[in-house]
């Protein structure tokens, strides 16, 4: 493979995205989930009143103290904090992509069209256009996968990546078993495997443990008896649902990522793949796409909870003979899907659904719904900012908001 013709792909994509999140900074709202709106909160109650409450258990430390420091950075030289907020957030989807691309390169694989459907699905690009978690816990965990494939010159920058992917998204804590996996493969020396483990653990012991302990001396302390009952933090919420309900948010919500036509050659695609894959040399990318759709299947909601199951998944396809015109329609499809989508169902309620129902529909693309969701959420940005910093106060002042 020509490097350089390869490496074209890489800003091809990077222009088409930039040029499709130039109406979203022109707008300026965070984004079109409420948890963008909580991390605003979490960032307020840091920058007046010093206290770090999360903005939903079990806390995103890294990530909320990260937007908190942009947050000053952008009062220091009166920048509107949420373009600045947004710039970065976009800075990090294209580290994204060059990352991905480095594996592609590493690999000498010429397969671009799977770089594509990565970089132009709507999942991934409107993560990448708002202010949530899931691009930047992506990146620092494929980043320690990709330098566990070179030298034990970066044993120590390995544990540091994972533990920063951790302290972004406490679920993260899959990109360690994958790279301990990796390190099986590889036959890496005892040595080098505790180093993995025990440095990993304690950067994020140290990340969780500072964040917790601040949690419980400013707030916790005076709501709860003794800081063994913090174990609350990991009960999350609205896991109550029916199995129905929930195998049925858990299928649905994985259209948005190739449309519903893609959807079904990857359906296909990924039946075939099973008789194919090589297991031992792709166990960490198959444990990757496991675990993360164990863990979405808790709690279905997020579509970008998936995203490094999704990356995964793509990379494991491009491991296998696959006919090119059924790669193209899902790449098609998953594109299209930007911007006209093919619905399946309603729901009673968006944001709380009770009850689905068949009614199939042309509707608006995932992208051109998102920025008019933003846009309507934005007209009371000012007050979801104030009733974010006020809410979390009040759930946290009782105890764990569960």
């Amino acid at each position: 493979m020509n490097l350089e013709l390869g490496k074209k792909h890489f800003y091809i994509c990077s222009l088409i995205q930039a040029i499709f999140f130039v109406p979203f900074l022109i707008q300026g709202y965070i984004g079109s989930d409420w948890d963008s709106y909580a991390l605003i909160g979490t960032v307020n109650n840091y920058i007046q009143d010093s206290v770090y409450l999360p903005s939903r258990p079990p806390g995103f430390p890294i990530y909320e103290l990260f937007l908190s420091f942009l947050f000053k950075v952008s009062s220091i030289f009166s920048f509107q904090f949420e373009k600045v907020f947004l710039i970065v957030q976009f800075l990090i989807l294209l580290s994204n992509n060059y990352l991905i691309f480095k594996f592609f390169e590493r690999e000498n694989n010429s397969k671009f069209i799977y770089y594509y459907l990565i970089a132009l699905s709507p999942v991934y690009l409107i993560s990448g256009f708002s202010i949530i978690d899931y691009q930047a816990g992506l990146f620092f965990g494929l980043l320690a996968i990709y330098l566990s494939y070179h030298s034990s010159n970066y044993i120590l920058f390995v544990p540091f990546f994972l533990a920063v992917s951790i302290g972004i998204r406490l679920s993260n804590l899959i990109f360690l078993i994958t790279v301990f996996a990796l390190f099986i493969y590889q036959k890496k020396l005892k040595k080098e495997i505790s180093i993995l483990v025990v440095l990993t653990s304690f950067f994020t012991s140290v990340i969780y443990g500072v964040a917790y302990l601040s949690l419980w001396s400013t707030t916790l302390s005076t709501s709860i008896k003794s800081p063994t009952e913090m174990v609350c933090i990991f009960n999350l919420t609205n896991t109550d649902h029916s199995v129905i309900y929930r195998f049925g948010r858990f299928f649905l919500k994985q259209i948005d990522f190739f449309g519903i036509i893609g959807f079904v050659i990857m359906f296909y695609l990924i039946i075939n793949m099973l008789r194919n894959i090589n297991l031992q040399k792709n166990i960490h990318f198959i444990l990757l796409f496991i675990f993360f759709q164990l863990s979405f299947l808790r709690l279905p909601t997020e579509e970008g909870h998936l995203l490094p199951a999704f990356v995964a998944l793509i990379f494991l396809m491009k491991e296998i003979e696959i006919k090119n015109n059924l790669v193209a329609i899902v790449l098609i499809s998953s594109f299209v899907s930007n911007f006209l989508y093919l619905n399946l169902y309603d729901v009673d309620s968006p944001d709380s659904a009770s009850e689905a129902y068949l009614n199939i529909s042309l509707k608006e693309g995932l992208l051109i719904q998102d920025f008019n969701e933003r846009a309507v959420k934005g007209l009371d940005k000012d007050f979801h900012y104030t009733n974010g910093y006020q809410s979390i106060k009040d759930v946290w002042k009782n105890g764990c908001p569960n």
